[in-house]
């Protein structure tokens, strides 16, 4: 919006005296009203010198109001202030409304922020003839916003940058890079088993560890990097400045050094340590996304094997991540087009084939129509998600087999399935497993659930263990797969809730290395009579490993001699054959 001002004020005639008394009561008035206001109010001159101000005006520029005015405005305000100024009086005196944020500093140092609207005057003639400055002060509202502001940027909990900031940030340290030709690298850090200690130590002790580690890395890092959370117990580090290899792997080791000294709270202590995976552009990766990625990449690959460490990002490791995401895709895909199918392999006596009993085995349909095996989605029994709604799948598709065997009047062997250590973690593995049984009629003694070793004693043991006991309650057995690959001895398995071992394949492989292979077989066997517990020799598929395995005192065995694994429809017709054993 433009002003015009009205036709000048006549001078006041010296024989009109009320006239001239009329017209400076209205001139103080107007004046009054100015200095009253507590915006600062300024009449400029086109090129930007005061021709008048308000008392507030004054007051915030430090202008005396009885100079006369007449000085420059631009010199008058904050240096950093005077660029964008002096854009706004350039616009304003070609005729448009202009507008910025300004600022005033006092005497003690306290600074003022101002809204400044400069609006063009115009004569008759349409010429601007001076500029209305108008400056309001904003300060509670730029405190606000700067609050918000670092609300939205800064976490909370450790007052360290968070993601929305550190992927700004980033982007910026790459932009800087490839202007000066020098290198950025991103740390991905994690601390290890940290959801554990938070669960069984309280959030109150996760928070105070979450602010010592994120002022350790501070210190740490001493100015030479910069520090953000990313989530819960993830951390990210940036170094701008060109460094070798070995100097990310010295600074990454200090780093994990540094966080593993002990933590102590409300008489509580722990030591943690940490995993960091790292990536430096431009050698490895061109953008920011893939910077990240790259980094995240390593940090869960080192975590995958074992944790507490650093790795250096290379492709190799990308095309593992690749191959990972392509199983968890066919994974979902077998899952929502439920595709997913058991087969059966026969369990049979060793001496004269009958059939005593069936293993299944997880099969499915791709998208192309092939039939696939496990191993092409392995990545997925490590998702507990995924894991469960195919265990959940498999489950429902090996009870519908037996409930059709039962309602065609077939000779029933037990049937059995391998449970994945991640479908315990819920810790309702047992009822979800009795539901289904319940639900389709099977009498729970044809049921055999096999579990491998360290599911009894690694991570998550205790509701392995639970659930074993509940099951077994109802008459389900449960055989321990694989024996002798895992964490056991032979001294120990005693303690094992199992019905059945299942001795591994690469013993019974071993049988034509002679005595010493053989000696394996006969203390497995010796063990399992002196426990009560069944035995199955797995991958039998020599009749030599047969005759053998008969001659030690082996009753029940599988694998490829006596059949692979075969559809519900070859299964249907053997066990209507006579060879099921009564």
């Amino acid at each position: 919006m433009t002003k015009t001002l009205p036709s000048a004020v006549s001078s006041p005639s010296f024989d009109d005296g009320a006239h001239d008394k009329g017209h400076l009561e209205t001139l103080y008035a107007y004046k009054a009203m100015l200095d009253a206001s507590i915006d600062c109010i300024k009449i400029l001159s086109p090129d930007g010198r005061v021709i008048n101000m308000n008392q507030s005006g004054c007051t915030a520029l430090g202008v005396d109001p009885l100079s006369g005015f007449g000085m420059e405005w631009l010199p008058l305000l904050p240096e950093e202030i005077r660029k964008p100024g002096r854009k706004a009086l350039q616009k304003a005196r070609s005729g448009e409304n202009a507008q910025f944020l300004g600022k005033s500093i006092n005497e003690l140092g306290e600074i003022t922020f101002w809204d400044n609207l400069l609006t063009p005057v115009h004569n008759e003639q349409g010429v601007v003839s001076s500029i209305l400055c108008v400056s309001r002060n904003v300060t509670q509202q730029c405190s606000a916003e700067t609050k918000l502001r670092h609300l939205s940027e800064f976490d909370e909990l450790t007052n360290i940058p968070n993601r929305r900031h550190f992927q700004s940030y980033l982007k910026k340290a790459l932009r800087i890079a490839k202007a000066t030709r020098q290198s950025v690298t991103l740390l991905h850090a994690d601390l290890d088993h940290f959801k554990l200690l938070n669960d069984t130590r309280g959030s109150l002790f996760g928070d105070h560890i979450l602010k010592v580690v994120a002022k350790r890395l501070i210190k740490k890092l001493s100015g030479q990097g910069y520090v953000a959370r990313l989530s819960s117990d993830e951390f990210a580090i940036i170094v701008s400045q060109t460094v070798s290899t070995e100097e990310i792997n010295q600074l990454a080791q200090n780093i994990i050094n540094a966080i593993a000294k002990p933590i102590s709270h409300n008489g509580q202590s722990v030591r943690l340590s940490m995993s960091i995976g790292t990536a430096t552009w431009p050698y490895s990766v061109e953008n920011s996304e893939m910077l990240t990625k790259a980094a995240n990449v390593a940090l869960s690959e080192i975590k995958q094997n074992g944790r507490g460490g650093v790795l250096q990002y290379h492709s190799q490791l990308m095309k593992s991540v690749t191959r990972i995401a392509e199983q968890l895709e066919l994974a979902q895909y077998a899952i929502d087009h439920h595709k997913i199918e058991p087969y059966y392999q026969p369990k049979v006596r060793l001496n004269d084939g009958q059939l005593v009993g069936l293993e299944a085995l997880l099969r499915f349909t791709t998208p192309t129509g092939e039939l696939a095996y496990p191993g092409a989605i392995w990545a997925a029994f490590e998702n507990r998600s995924l894991v469960e709604k195919i265990g959940e799948q498999m489950r429902t598709r090996v009870f519908e087999d037996i409930k059709t065997w039962t309602e065609k009047g077939l000779t029933l062997v037990p049937v059995s399935f391998n449970a994945s250590p991640v479908e315990f973690m819920w810790d309702d593995y047992a009822e979800k497993c009795l539901a289904q049984i319940a639900h389709y009629g099977i009498d729970p003694r044809l049921i055999e659930i096999e579990i491998t070793e360290h599911m009894i004693v690694g991570h998550g043991a205790e509701f392995v263990v639970r659930a074993i006991k509940e099951l077994r309650k109802q008459g389900i057995r449960i055989a321990l797969d694989d024996f002798g690959t895992g964490y056991s001895t032979l001294s120990n398995i005693k303690d094992y809730s199992v019905d059945v071992i299942k001795v591994d394949r690469s013993f019974v492989s071993s049988l034509h290395q002679g005595r010493e292979g053989k000696a394996i077989i006969k203390a497995l066997l010796l063990l399992a009579n002196c426990l009560g517990m069944d035995v199955v020799a797995e991958g039998v598929e020599e009749q030599e490993q047969c005759d053998t395995l008969i001659n030690e005192g082996y009753l029940i065995g599988q694998g490829f001699l006596f059949s692979p694994a075969v559809s519900n429809a070859k299964i249907k017709k053997l066990l209507e054959s006579d060879l099921v054993s009564d």
